[in-house]
């Protein structure tokens, strides 16, 4: 009874995570790479797979790009697709930034129907 009920709990809670994620999955690219149509750049990470190209930095040499939801913040030098609109700025960790902690290095993309 008390592994039945755990499961029913677990199920519970983890089902709308699961569902969440799978429509806000994110997929890491190295710069540098086309961006597929309908995708934008949430942020910049380092990885090691995306060193062995020369030509790019140490650092933030890997894009995270995702299909955007109906308002998401994207990176300000990301491009989006034709039925969003730019409705704001902002600032990100995860975006690069030019250490001026004052800078909004995001921008705030609404789609419209």
């Amino acid at each position: 009874m008390l592994r039945r009920l755990a499961a029913v709990l677990v199920t519970v809670i983890l089902a709308p995570i699961v569902i969440a994620q799978s429509e806000n999955k994110s997929v890491q690219i190295c710069a540098g790479s086309n961006i597929p149509y309908g995708y934008v750049v949430v942020g910049r990470v380092t990885t090691e797979q995306c060193r062995k190209f020369v030509d790019l930095p140490e650092r933030d040499n890997t894009l995270v790009i995702k299909r955007p939801a109906a308002r998401e913040a994207i990176c300000e030098d990301s491009p989006y697709p034709g039925n969003y609109a730019v409705t704001g700025r902002a600032r990100s960790v995860a975006c690069p930034n030019n250490a001026n902690e004052n800078y909004n290095n995001a921008l705030i993309i609404e789609r419209f129907d």
